[in-house]
């Protein structure tokens, strides 16, 4: 069997316009995992900070045009999966709450906000084919249970688990026994195991996971995670706990130049105007790897022209061409490795990693895609300004020859 690959997304693919799609095409990854949607008291679905759905309609805070371009890589042929939860939030406490104990339906802001955004999707052209539990804060499997017949009943063909916990697995096991029973062997149908960060124990436990849910019946594939590098702290704005917010670690000025007009500008993402380059900063979104920032009115050679306060962002890599108005800026060295108990978390690190496992998983998920652009101008994996480093398509095929 082929291994699966997958990788997390989430800003960067929110935000990212068509350069991320069509970098994610090119890196050819089996499954796409959008994360992370927040559940508000009232049943409101956030993607990060964004508003997707509320009152049972599907409707962008800020235009992402999300199902559109979804629907681009799943008629590729990638799935197409949204996460639900992540450290540090209540998502799963709020889930049980709108549930009351019990499997919801029409009429409760769960059921039918969760059935816009599957509409949405399909109404593009595209579909879900999965919900992925990310839950780390109401490790319930009663309230797991419900949500996944809930989701069973609006049309999701399948939930994913993304557990970490070593030391609480029975939760998860049993929550697989519960869904097992009310839908079907196939209705879990992969585990996205975390062995970087709070799950590092996992990688030399997979095995412990992969028997637990086999004897809750589960048929589920085996899919453990690792993480890239990180651009810590930011990556373009960071507030320490107590300190003086400011430019993130790895934020570096280039003075008097703008994105070269006459350059290829197929990574343009948006322009958005800021009162300040501090402003500028804190709006620019984990999509971006460089922007220029105008101090005052200009006009390019290619006819594009930017008034003051104007900041334009882009993907991939610059171009600099002399602006004596303009400043730029782009994320470039220190990232480093934070999160895998690994050596490093360079692909070819990944790769050693997944060799180790072998046979005994179904495939790798990378986490985070947001990762691999705010490292991308960095020196880290060997890359420069001329040679990115660890690109998505590098992270995928250290998966794909990590377990061939």
């Amino acid at each position: 069997m082929t291994a699966s690959t997958r990788i997390y997304t989430g800003g960067a693919i929110a935000f990212g316009g068509q350069p991320a799609i069509n970098d994610l095409l090119a890196a050819n990854y089996n499954t796409v995992i959008v994360w992370s949607v927040h559940v508000a008291t009232d049943g409101t679905l956030i993607l990060n900070n964004t508003q997707i759905v509320s009152g049972g309609v599907y409707k962008e805070a800020d235009p992402l045009n999300l199902p559109s371009r979804l629907a681009q890589l799943r008629k590729a042929g990638a799935e197409i999966i949204f996460s639900v939860g992540a450290g540090g939030t209540t998502d799963f406490a709020t889930i049980a709450a709108l549930l009351g104990g019990k499997p919801a339906g029409p009429g409760n802001a769960l059921y039918d906000n969760f059935q816009a955004l599957k509409q949405a999707m399909v109404t593009a052209g595209g579909d879900i084919d999965a919900i992925d539990f990310d839950n780390e804060d109401d490790v319930d499997a009663s309230v797991m249970v419900n949500f996944g017949i809930t989701l069973a009943n609006i049309g999701y063909a399948h939930v994913t688990f993304c557990p970490y916990d070593k030391w609480n697995t029975q939760p998860w096991f049993d929550t697989m026994k519960g869904l097992v029973a009310a839908k079907g062997s196939a209705f879990v149908n992969a585990i996205h195991l975390q062995c970087y960060s709070g799950g590092s124990p996992n990688l030399d436990h997979v095995d412990v996971w992969n028997t637990g849910f086999k004897k809750a019946g589960g048929k589920a594939l085996m899919i453990p995670g690792l993480a890239t590098n990180q651009s810590a702290p930011g990556p373009w704005w960071y507030q320490p706990p107590g300190g003086q917010a400011g430019p993130g670690a790895n934020v570096q000025k280039v003075p008097n130049v703008a994105m070269y007009g006459e350059g290829n500008w197929d990574n343009y993402l948006y322009t958005q105007n800021c009162s300040s380059i501090d402003n500028a900063l804190q709006a620019a979104q984990t999509a971006a790897s460089f922007f220029f920032y105008c101090r005052g009115p200009m006009v390019l050679g290619n006819g594009r022209s930017f008034q003051t306060g104007d900041t334009v962002f882009f993907t991939g890599s610059p171009w600099w061409g002399s602006a004596p108005q303009c400043d730029a800026y782009y994320l470039g060295p220190p990232c480093n490795n934070p999160y895998n108990s690994l050596p490093g978390a360079c692909p070819s690190d990944l790769q050693t990693q997944y060799k180790k496992w072998g046979s005994t998983v179904d495939g790798g998920f990378i986490w985070l895609y947001d990762s691999v652009i705010s490292c991308l101008l960095s020196s880290c994996c060997g890359g420069s300004m001329d040679k990115p480093a660890g690109t998505a398509l590098a992270y995928r095929e250290a998966i794909t020859n990590g377990l061939t």
